[in-house]
Parts: C-alpha cells; structure tokens; sequence
C-alpha cells in the first residue's frame, strides 16, 4: 500500500498537520483523504501527545485506522518506556 499526504502546517515543537490517503499499489483508492492534526503538549517531565484524523468515507476506514494508530502509538510508548530505563 501506499500512503500519500502533504504536509499542511508544522510549528515546532507543538503541531503538525497533513493530509493522507491510502491507495493499493496499483493505484486503487482504499481510504480517500483525510486530514490528521497532531500536538504535542508539555505536562512537566513528560509530553501529552493528541492525535486527530478526520474525515472518513466510511464506518471501516475509521475503525482501521483507528487500530493503526493505537498499535502504532502503543509501540512508541513501549519504546521510550524502554529507554527510560535503560
């Protein structure tokens, strides 16, 4: 698969903005465009990440990348837990 997006907007350290579609690699769409908003916040020690995406073309397309994205930000968790205590 490959996803596509250009970013919109980036201050740094504190927001990004892109937009993504996922297309098979023949070309086929598989999820149509969508916007995705990311900030991160300073909470003392440690940084309070928000992750918005929006808006789906369907039920299926929210709910897949929705997993994705809790595995995705799972592993990042685990890996800096990691280092944390290394």
């Amino acid at each position: 698969m490959w996803w596509r997006g250009v970013i919109r907007e980036m201050v740094e350290p504190e927001r990004i903005v892109w937009t993504c579609s996922v297309h098979q690699t023949d070309g086929t769409l598989v999820s149509s465009e969508t916007v995705l908003t990311v900030t991160l916040e300073e909470q003392g020690a440690k940084t309070k990440l928000t992750l918005r995406q929006g808006v789906f073309d369907s039920d299926e397309n929210h709910k897949a990348h929705e997993s994705g994205w809790s595995e995705a930000l799972a592993r990042i968790g685990a890996y800096l837990a990691k280092g944390a205590t290394a």
